[in-house]
Order: structure tokens, then C-alpha cells, then sequence
């Protein structure tokens, strides 16, 4: 993939071109929404703000791609001890049940997937940020532009390991491609955020809502650097310039956290005061037809995978093929009095059928054919945070164009952060609770003056919380559970050997930490991307 995509400049410059022309005469929601370029080639393009504006949306589009095995938030559930695949059986869908599994291979079709998403948004924005053209809007594009950059790089990092940094797109024959240093790679992103927070909007107009925001850079750069400090031997300095980041997140007066933690996930809830990063989705693409489904896509196409399979729908939600399903592992995880987060997660019998009912006459009650499921991973829950909620105006086909903008970093991330910076870093202690205890006042009390925080947790479950970190884990675990973070958590932290090894014993963890680079690209490179990293695991 790498080498083939940038070798030579003329054709991959012009089928660019087609591909600009194409997203821009096809995106409708929002502002991917854009006038098409017309009779631009390889040398009169680049030249305008508005050819610019094009190209940076060419570069926002592969952050769309990928179905079941190519999103980052099902690849990183189904792979964690919160949700396993599901489908109709082993069979459905064998190369997510592998990732399950600790099984897979650099053969699987998310070796691929993931990889060619990140690397193509790479190439993209390299377009954008190299172009010589310099005015106040073009400025801001190649900001934007550098926060992909630097978010398609750190995808691949997480995922992979160390991997190669690209910066330009064109390469003489004899490049060759190798993975990077930890520190290297690290400090690509780091630069690339820290230069593109300077020139970023604070905020959006409404017709650009979803655009990379000064407050999205910050948040993503306390991220990387928390990662860093986690890889580094929990290094205390790492940390701290990561609180100085994720500080002005909280501070900043545009977001607030939701008290009422369900409406968070919504229909219509895209975008809310919580958001800081989403992957923005739209159900009125007209996209009917499955033709290179996994990158055409602007609905969420995963999505239906992972509604109630055998179930015919109701007034609210469809069925869809049952993929993404809950474990009793998740759901017993949950306290008491965390009722909020654990009723937003998975869709019960209850919920779908016998309170659905109540009421209903004969021909309008519903039921739900559970033996349709793959049984060894039913275990009487569908998830719910990307439900196929029925209240979207639907353009094209329904299956390609279902709702549910992927929530990347929310605010309560921010704070749940910027908590672990001051427990892991300089410690303050007292701070890290408090912020603890804001996320839980809103999300499990609703904004009640009278809650338990940190300090009561520990008293009433001191076998379960010896310490505030403790606490920490299980806030994260559960506020973002069925969102994508518990496996990427569970790596960085080094927690994923003792976790997932006792659920998958006999795992080989100096290879399934990451995905392997896909045959294809190692043969690609000539040989010179290796299909794991050569690099011990975090502490």
C-alpha cells in the first residue's frame, strides 16, 4: 500500500484529483457539504481556498471507512473483555470472530482494513499540507490537516506499534518503508498537534460543526502524551505536560457535561457539549449500492451490523444482524448505583420485548428470536450506544446510511484524563478525585448535590478500590464501555496480558498485543515492514 500509493507522482496526483471531484459532488451533510471542482488537473489545483477546502475534505473521508473489523470502536470492543462478535454463528464474519479470538493473522482482512484507511487519510493530508498556497483559510485547512495527520498516524501506532512516518507523497523506487521508533512516531504526532493548535478555530459555525476544533487538538495531544508517558516507564514529566493540555479542554467554557448520561447516545445527540472529536456520519448519502462498501460509505455501515438480530423492530429502532454483543463480564462489572450508564450500554430482553408489550395489543407486540444469535456469545444483551434509531430522515440504501457519529473523545474522557494525569504524574490527589466526582455527580447522579464519590467507593468496596486509581479504572471501563477505548486502555496501561489472559489463556502476547501489518503491505515494502514490532510491552 505504501509503496505503491506514493511511487509516482503524476498518476497518483491526478486519480487524487478524480477522487476530490468525486467526495465533493457526493457529500451532503453538514460541511461535507462543498460545490464540485470543475476541469482541475495536477497543475491548477491547490491554487484556491476552496480547492483547498476540497482536498481537506478528501483528507476528513478516510476517517469514515472501514466496517466491522476496520473501526476502531467494534475492532476495539470485540477484541477487550467487553463484547465479543456475535452474528449468527463461528462461521459469521471469521475474520472479526479471529480478532476475538487472539487468533488472527497478517491475512485477516482488519490487517488491511485499518491500515489502508490510515495510510490513504495520510497521503491526503500530506496534499493539503504541502501545498505552497498560503491565506488565513488555508492556514486553518492545514491545521485541520495536521491534526489528521497526526490522528491517522497514532490509529496506526495503537494498533500496529511502531510504524512508518509519512510525511510526503511521492517516493523514488527505492524507498523502503520500515517501522519507526516509538519515540520517533511519538514525537511526530506531538509536533504535528503542538503546531496545528496555534491556528485551529475555537469553534465552528453550524454549517461546519464537526471540523477539527483547537479544543479536539488538545484533547488528542493529552491523549498521545498519556500514551507516551504509559510506554516510557509511567514517565511523571509525561504526564504532566499532558494535564497542561487537557486543563484547557476543561476549562473551556464551549463544553459542558451531560447530567442526564443516556441522552448522550440519542437519536439526534451528534455533536452535543460533550463532544470534542467525532467521526461524523450522515443518513442522507444516497449510497445504495455495496460497492467498495467499507470506503464509500458516509453512513455508518457498522452500525447495522450490530443491532438485535431476529428482531423485527419497533416504534424506535430496527433490528439489524447482531454483532457487538455485551458480556456478563461488562454488565456485572457495573455498581449499584450505576444505573444510568449500564441501562445506555446493551438493549435487554425487557427492554425490546416484555416492557415493550405491556400494552400493546396482539398484532402490535413484538418478539425477539434469540435463536438466531451465535450462541457461544448471546448472552441476552445488544449493544445500544449505536442503536438503527428509526428518528433520522434516510437517503439510500437504510443499511449504508445509518446514524451514530463514532464519539472519539468526549468531555468526560477529558476529565477522566486529566484525573489519571494528576495520580500518575505529580501527584494530586485531591484534585484527581474531584474530577472523578464531577464525571460521576452528572453521569450516575444526574447533577444531584448528595452522591458517592471516590472516597465513598472505597470505603464501601474495599476489596474492589484500594486506591483512587482503582476507582479510575473502573470510571473508565464503564463510561466508555461499547465506545471503542477498553482495548487501546488495557494495552497502554499494560493491564491486557493479566485481563485478557484470563479469559484467553495460552495467548502469545509478544504478538497479539498488536495487529500484524497485512501480507500485502510487507510485500509491498520489499520486505522491510516486519508483521509485528520488535519491542518489549509496557511496564
Amino acid at each position: 500500500m505504501i509503496k505503491n500509493k506514493f511511487k509516482r507522482m503524476k498518476q497518483i496526483k491526478y486519480i487524487f484529483i478524480i477522487a476530490v471531484l468525486l467526495i465533493a459532488a457526493s457529500c451532503s451533510d453538514s460541511f461535507l457539504d462543498t460545490d464540485p471542482v470543475n476541469k482541475s488537473t495536477e497543475d491548477n489545483f491547490y491554487q484556491t481556498d476552496a480547492q483547498m477546502f476540497a482536498a481537506l475534505m478528501a483528507a476528513y473521508d478516510p476517517l469514515q471507512w472501514g466496517g466491522i473489523a476496520g473501526s476502531c470502536v467494534p475492532f476495539s470492543e470485540i477484541r477487550s473483555d467487553n463484547m465479543k462478535t456475535g452474528g449468527g454463528g463461528q462461521g459469521d464474519q471469521p475474520d472479526v470472530q479471529a480478532l476475538e479470538d487472539f487468533v488472527n493473522n497478517s491475512v485477516n482482512s482488519a490487517s488491511d482494513g485499518i491500515w489502508k484507511k490510515n495510510y490513504t487519510g495520510i497521503y491526503r493530508a500530506n496534499l493539503v499540507i504541502n501545498s505552497e498556497l498560503e491565506s488565513d483559510a488555508t492556514n486553518v485547512y492545514k491545521a485541520e490537516a495536521k491534526f489528521l495527520r497526526a490522528w491517522y498516524h497514532f490509529d496506526v501506532l495503537r494498533t500496529y506499534g511502531p510504524c512508518p512516518v509519512v510525511t510526503e507523497t511521492i517516493f523514488p523506487e527505492s524507498q523502503k518503508f520500515v517501522r519507526e521508533d516509538r519515540a520517533v512516531v511519538n514525537e511526530f504526532i506531538i509536533n504535528n498537534l503542538k503546531a496545528a493548535i496555534p491556528m485551529l478555530e475555537d469553534a465552528h459555525d453550524a454549517a461546519n460543526v464537526g471540523r477539527i476544533t483547537q479544543a479536539a487538538a488538545q484533547a488528542l495531544l493529552g491523549k498521545v502524551l498519556i500514551y507516551k508517558a504509559d510506554w516510557n516507564n509511567d514517565d511523571k514529566a509525561t504526564f504532566d505536560e499532558a494535564a497542561t493540555y487537557l486543563q484547557k479542554v476543561v476549562d473551556n467554557p464551549n463544553y459542558a457535561l451531560f447530567t442526564d448520561y443516556a441522552l448522550l447516545f440519542a437519536p439526534h445527540a451528534e455533536n452535543n457539549s460533550e463532544s470534542i472529536f467525532e467521526i461524523q456520519r450522515t443518513t442522507k448519502s444516497g449510497k445504495s449500492n455495496w460497492s467498495s462498501v467499507d470506503e464509500t460509505t458516509e453512513g455508518n455501515f457498522w452500525a447495522q451490523f450490530c443491532g438485535p438480530r431476529g428482531y423485527p423492530g419497533n416504534d424506535v429502532i430496527d433490528g439489524g444482524w447482531g454483532f457487538l454483543l455485551p458480556q456478563n463480564d461488562l454488565m456485572d462489572y457495573y455498581l449499584p448505583d450505576d444505573v444510568a450508564r449500564k441501562t445506555s450500554v446493551a438493549w435487554t430482553y425487557d427492554e425490546l420485548v416484555t416492557d415493550y408489550n405491556v400494552g400493546k395489543s396482539e398484532d402490535d407486540q413484538v418478539e425477539w428470536a434469540i435463536d438466531q444469535y451465535n450462541q457461544l456469545d448471546f448472552v441476552g444483551y445488544a449493544q445500544k450506544k449505536y442503536s438503527l434509531w428509526k428518528d433520522y430522515d434516510y437517503v439510500g440504501g437504510l443499511a449504508l446510511n445509518r446514524p451514530g457519529n463514532e464519539r472519539i473523545i468526549r468531555l468526560s474522557d477529558v476529565y477522566l484524563m486529566l484525573a489519571e494525569c494528576n495520580l500518575r504524574g505529580t501527584v494530586n490527589e485531591a484534585k484527581a478525585k474531584s474530577l472523578i466526582n464531577e464525571v460521576r455527580k452528572n453521569h450516575v447522579y444526574g447533577g444531584a448535590a448528595s452522591f458517592d464519590g471516590v472516597d465513598e467507593l472505597i470505603a464501601t468496596y474495599p476489596s474492589r478500590f484500594a486506591t483512587t486509581l482503582d476507582v479510575l479504572w473502573y470510571e473508565r471501563r464503564v463510561e466508555f464501555a461499547g465506545e471503542g477505548d477498553r482495548w487501546y486502555d488495557l494495552v497502554r496501561s499494560g493491564r491486557a496480558p493479566s485481563v485478557m489472559g484470563a479469559i484467553y489463556p495460552g495467548v502469545d502476547w509478544t504478538k497479539h498485543i498488536y495487529m500484524p501489518i497485512g501480507l500485502t503491505e510487507q510485500g509491498n515494502s520489499g520486505g522491510s515492514l516486519t508483521e509485528y514490532p520488535s519491542e518489549s510491552l509496557p511496564h
